[in-house]
């Protein structure tokens, strides 16, 4: 059996759906998984089927697609179209609506917008191509923020000039403490996302489950890392603990990984930072420090935009946890994966796209 198939046994799984069960009994426990990959596997593999009904599963914040806000999208858009910059964007931000446009749709337009899989690919072509701005589109999670920072770090070692990013980066833990703070969500544990926290180390959220006393666990993205997850998760709840736990050891450690935490303090500070459907968060997001200012578009560019949210869609409901995408009176109609209207239809990551696709 292969390591990927072992992490698919349905007879692992359905063993640790039944041990779950035991530990949950007939009380309501409710719990929410932060990453959007996580909420996609949970769906594709309908894990709900097998687990106890008293044992809700709601998504998080933490499809990075989903919580970019619709300034930003213009903002991008007013790069390419108004500065003539050429844009560079990983491939799931181009169908996100903004005010008036997606990114896609600004292309069909005359706008320059290229779908990539690294920073580092736009800043190459910055680097032969130094008659034109190259603006790289900066949004994601601590798991991506390294790979930003490397190639800021490159561009001002290299003297490339037309190089730059506009950042719209957010740290989980500010997030998940909004969330607690609000108590508008009913949260009973947290499967904490694993690639995030394989950067910046399980320790992250020690103090976030000790002041609210609930208990979190770091979870993968196959479906027995998940069951795994709740497993640990269930027994903790059911004991009355509220313990730090990490069950993605091969992924994720307690400390994180050293070496892109450097890069991210070197290059980064943190902000305040607003989340599309979540609102202004203290802390939760990152900005280019003041000695790469050379490569902070928001800097260099003077970007004016009147962005204006889509009136029905409900996703900031679902993404604090207090609505499943079913619930949203566009979902499924006028808003679908080939015509989204919010951003948690466009992502893979996003909950109404998997709700969509594998309901």
């Amino acid at each position: 059996m292969s390591a990927r198939s072992e992490y698919r046994d349905p007879a692992l799984a359905r063993k640790l759906a039944a041990a779950i069960a035991a530990e949950v009994g007939d009380r309501p426990f409710s719990v929410m998984e932060v990453c959007g990959g996580q909420t996609h596997t949970i769906y594709k593999y309908r894990l709900r089927e097998i687990l106890p009904p008293n044992l809700r599963l709601v998504s998080g914040p933490g499809c990075p697609v989903c919580v970019t806000p619709i300034g930003y999208i213009d903002q991008a858009i007013a790069l390419a179209l108004d500065h003539a910059a050429r844009v560079f964007t990983f491939g799931d931000l181009t169908r996100v609506p903004g005010t008036r446009l997606s990114l896609e749709k600004a292309a069909a337009e005359g706008a320059e917008i290229h779908a990539v899989y690294s920073p580092f690919q736009a800043l190459e072509t910055a680097r032969e191509h130094p008659d034109r701005e190259v603006v790289f589109l900066g949004v994601g999670f601590e798991t991506t923020l390294p790979g930003f920072g490397l190639a800021i770090q490159r561009a001002r070692k290299a003297g490339v000039k037309n190089f730059s990013v506009l950042l719209s980066a957010k740290r989980v833990p500010p997030v998940l403490e909004a969330l607690l703070a609000s108590g508008e969500a009913e949260i009973d544990g947290f499967i904490t996302p694993g690639h995030v926290t394989s950067i910046i180390g399980a320790r992250a959220y020690d103090e976030l489950r000790a002041r609210f006393r609930v208990p979190m666990v770091v979870g993968g993205f196959e479906p027995v890392d998940l069951l795994g997850a709740l497993h640990a998760l269930a027994a903790e709840w059911a004991r009355g603990g509220h313990a730090n736990l990490n069950a993605y050891a091969r992924g994720a450690s307690y400390g994180g990984n050293r070496k892109a935490q450097a890069v991210i303090a070197d290059v980064f500070e943190e902000r305040d930072a607003e989340l599309r459907g979540l609102g202004l968060i203290p802390k939760a997001g990152y900005g280019i420090r003041a000695a790469y200012a050379a490569f902070d578009a928001e800097r260099k560019f003077d970007l004016v935009t009147d962005s204006r949210a889509p009136k029905g869609c409900v996703c900031g409901d679902i993404l604090k946890g207090l609505k499943q995408p079913p619930e949203c009176p566009l979902f499924g109609t006028r808003c679908a994966p080939d015509s989204p209207v919010g951003a948690c239809m466009v992502s893979a990551e996003g909950a109404c796209n998997a709700a969509y696709l594998f309901q």
